[in-house]
């Protein structure tokens, strides 16, 4: 029976899933994948409406960020002067609950936020990033701003994509829901809705998104993909006949 999800899509037969934990397959995704050999297996797959906005960025070009989404809501603060205050009494502070929502999932996961459009100050610093990382964080993918970017770009293993830099973090926010379904600017779609478990990639190329339900299926084509190109750039970089090429491989 086909499968049907949020993002119309049918699969003939179930998707293959692997035995792996996410950080390996983090590692899978970085080692074989790229933008376009990503969008090949989604498109196989008939999915096309996860690419994200092209305003998304990486603070270092050949970072690759790969991960399980953990989304996160923000608003402007309407009450700036509070803004990083400690909240009284028994309540668990929002950031503080972030954190603790990434320390209880498994390694490898991804803060993906939505500002709602607020681009006035900075979402995220370096010291966050850095707390965020010990307790198993992979990256970040922030359609805000960041701030402390010349310590950030020294994080090796946290990639962050963003759409702006920005010092200022007075003016304040607020976390109003994690681990909830964001949506974030699209580039074929005005938004991508972004789900807990979906799975993020992102390259020079750009960023996308892979749903949950078949992210194994497409790391396992990722890799044959990979494999299979390696060898026509082998016979190509050899000099194989140009009619030979479209003969065997098909337009390129």
């Amino acid at each position: 029976m086909p499968t049907e999800t949020l993002y119309d899509f049918e699969i003939e037969d179930a998707p293959r899933e692997l035995d792996i934990d996410d950080i390996e397959r983090v590692e899978r995704f970085k080692r074989a994948g790229y933008g376009g050999n990503v969008s090949d297996a989604l498109w196989d797959l008939g999915i096309t409406n996860t690419v994200l906005s092209q305003q998304f960025f990486s603070l270092n070009e050949d970072q690759i960020l790969a991960g399980r989404a953990l989304p996160v809501k923000l608003h402007s603060s309407v009450h700036p002067e509070e803004f990083g205050e400690e909240v009284e009494g028994d309540d668990v502070h929002p950031q503080k609950q972030m954190m603790r929502t990434v320390e209880a999932k498994e390694d490898g996961s991804i803060l993906c936020f939505d500002v709602g459009g607020d681009s006035q100050l900075a979402h995220f610093g370096e010291m966050s990033c850095q707390l965020a990382y010990s307790h198993g964080a992979r990256g970040m993918l922030c359609a805000g701003n960041v701030r402390d970017t010349q310590y950030i770009k020294e994080m090796d293993e946290f990639p962050i994509y963003t759409q702006g830099t920005a010092p200022n973090a007075f003016g304040g926010w607020e976390i109003v829901e994690i681990d909830q379904a964001i949506h974030l600017p699209g580039h074929l779609t005005h938004y991508v809705t972004v789900r807990p478990g979906d799975f993020i990639f992102g390259d020079f190329d750009g960023v996308q998104l892979i749903p949950r339900e078949v992210v194994d299926e497409v790391l396992l084509r990722v890799e044959s993909i990979y494999e299979k190109e390696n060898e026509e750039r082998e016979q190509i970089a050899d000099g194989m006949p140009i009619d030979e090429v479209y003969e065997e491989f098909g337009v390129l």
